[in-house]
């Protein structure tokens, strides 16, 4: 029988001089790899430091706590949609509601498309007991996503697309809608476990059909323009979260649409 295998430290266990900026990269690189392998409640500050190769000093210069390493893991994760999903964007021709859809469009995409790493926020944020971490995890994506979500409605407005009363106001109301979705995400989740799989997109379709119809209210648009909802993609992340793998596009390219 082959011995049990190990994390081992992805780094050279010789501790070199950097910049704070690839301390803190490093740091994070050996949490994210942790907390997918082993989960959340399993690893610890030591373990982090171990894989690391950063002292405690080290560490504390960035992180007060585990729970700040969980908001730092956010942040990058979050900024990484937010960066494929702005080239969409960018790359979008048409006017700014054009361009918001391209955004939404490459969000729900690149979710998919990291479904792994999005079923530990999840199991996190879901886990009975967890609502600290549910709020932490929340408001650290919602912080990261804030400024590029107000730009293009800025835009929007600039543009006589969107109306309206409120720029802040509205940007945070639309972000707040991500709090509220846990319920549904859990309950679609949890069907998908079952091999209840439409069940679990129907929840989430119906979820972010509603939300996209508020959405379309307080930018002053006719109901229907918001693009919010998408459904293969749910289909999608649903089934690699439910196998613990990544999504396989081939079999839904198979389906009817």
């Amino acid at each position: 029988m082959s011995a049990p295998t190990t994390t081992q430290p992805v780094f050279a266990t010789k501790r070199q001089r950097m910049t704070p900026e690839t301390r803190r990269a490093r740091i994070l690189d050996a949490a994210q790899g942790l907390f997918l392998e082993r989960g959340w409640d399993a690893v610890t500050i030591a373990d982090v430091l171990d894989v690391a190769g950063i002292s405690k000093g080290g560490f504390y210069h960035h992180f007060a706590a585990k729970e700040d390493l969980l908001d730092g893991v956010v942040e990058r994760f979050t900024n990484e949609a937010l960066s494929s999903a702005e080239t969409a964007h960018a790359a979008a021709t048409g006017d700014a509601l054009t361009r918001f859809n391209a955004f939404l469009a490459d969000t729900s995409r690149w979710k998919a498309e990291q479904a792994p790493q999005l079923k530990f926020f999840l199991d996190a944020m879901l886990r009975p007991g967890n609502d600290v971490l549910f709020t932490r995890i929340t408001n650290a994506s919602n912080t990261a996503a804030k400024p590029v979500l107000q730009g293009m409605i800025a835009q929007g407005i600039s543009e006589g697309c969107f109306d309206v009363p409120d720029l802040t106001l509205v940007t945070e109301t639309i972000l707040a809608f991500s709090g509220g979705r846990r319920t549904a995400i859990e309950r679609a989740i949890r069907a998908a476990e079952a091999d209840d799989l439409d069940g679990g997109v129907d929840i989430l379709t119906s979820r972010m059909v509603a939300e996209g119809a508020l959405i379309d209210r307080l930018l002053g648009l006719p109901q229907g323009s918001i693009a919010l909802c998408n459904s293969s993609e749910y289909r999608l992340m649903l089934r690699a979260i439910a196998q613990d793998g990544p999504p396989d596009r081939r079999i839904d390219d198979q389906s009817p649409p």
